[in-house]
């Protein structure tokens, strides 16, 4: 099995995961199909199996708008696949993730890594929409990204929770 397909395994487990609490790589050997120790053969420990997911995610953030999709659907898409969090344990765990990879400095660097191609796709598809109150659309995609990251922390602690697309609406609306 290549590392891209364990790692779109580990993955999807993480993500669907009920509880919010700490995971070990026996939790995530089962689904990626490979005993722990393989796990550590394979990434040398569970940072290393941390880095190799946040490598994966800066490598699938787009780095152009699709030809063929409205920059506003392609935006609401991306949105709702990068920021959705179907529970508020799913929320919490995600949280959870970034604050160890801020304790981290590899990990730091790769999460900066990911934000900084975030914020560069996100302005090319702001950029694409007829916006005439959004002089920046990099500044604009940061305070997107600020508004969606607190939009977790409000569906982690249960309060008034919204969509992903409620909060990109709300900005687009502000900006028309």
């Amino acid at each position: 099995m290549s590392d891209e397909d364990l790692l779109g395994r580990i993955d999807s487990a993480l993500s669907t995961r009920s509880g919010a609490g700490a995971w070990s790589l026996h939790d995530v050997a089962p689904a990626a199909g490979i005993s722990p120790a393989g796990l550590i053969k394979r990434f040398g420990s569970k940072e290393g199996l941390l880095h190799a997911l946040a490598r994966r995610w800066i490598e699938l953030v787009p780095t152009a708008a699709r030809a063929e999709a409205r920059p506003e659907d392609e935006l609401r898409a991306y949105v709702t696949a990068a920021f959705g969090a179907p529970s508020s344990a799913a929320a919490v765990f995600a949280l959870s993730e970034l604050l160890g990879d801020l304790l981290s400095p590899e990990s730091t660097v790769l999460l900066r890594e990911g934000w900084a191609k975030q914020a560069r796709y996100l302005g090319l598809l702001l950029q694409g929409l007829e916006l005439p109150r959004l002089e920046n659309p990099h500044q604009g995609a940061l305070l997107l990204l600020d508004a969606l990251h607190g939009a977790l922390y409000r569906h982690a602690a249960e309060l008034e929770p919204t969509t992903t697309t409620d909060t990109l609406d709300h900005l687009l609306k502000a900006w028309k």
